[in-house]
């Protein structure tokens, strides 16, 4: 593939005018044509080890986003996975919280019932002693009133 991006690449060379104003600063015509052939070795991408062009900086552009793509899609999925685990633990916690009201519920209840029985006994207990203090009121009266008439 290397072979057919550096087949497809054009070749450029120095226009005259270009190259005249290069000639015209030496007087030496073999050092304007060494400084013009490395004019043309720098322009041409050939002077380095590595050639900078359209294509390399293209896939090198690609390369990054997907990488940058990868990261994005590593961090989303990170999300889904902390965000699935808390819905689960939020869950774990609801179930915890409704064992734990039912059960107040049932002791509540009990001791509901306790009281009320507590209560009764108590209500029971005053009828009782209330029948027995006016039983016991009207035997004195009818004792003074028999011993009254005798």
């Amino acid at each position: 593939m290397q072979g057919n991006i550096m087949a497809q690449q054009k070749e450029y060379i120095l226009n005259e005018s270009f190259k005249a104003l290069l000639e015209s600063i030496f007087s030496n015509p073999e050092q304007s044509q060494k400084l013009i052939k490395a004019f043309e070795e720098l322009v041409n991408g050939r002077a380095t080890t590595q050639r900078l062009n359209f294509e390399n900086l293209k896939n090198q552009t690609i390369e990054e986003i997907r990488q940058e793509l990868v990261s994005k899609d590593l961090f989303q999925s990170e999300i889904k996975r902390l965000e699935s685990l808390i819905y689960s633990e939020v869950a774990r916690l609801e179930g915890i919280i409704k064992t734990e009201i039912a059960e107040i519920k049932t002791e509540f209840s009990e001791q509901i019932s306790s009281a009320k029985q507590k209560a009764l006994y108590w209500l029971l207990g005053t009828a009782v002693a209330t029948t027995v203090t006016i039983l016991s009121s009207v035997w004195i009266m009818m004792n003074f009133m028999l011993e009254s008439l005798k």
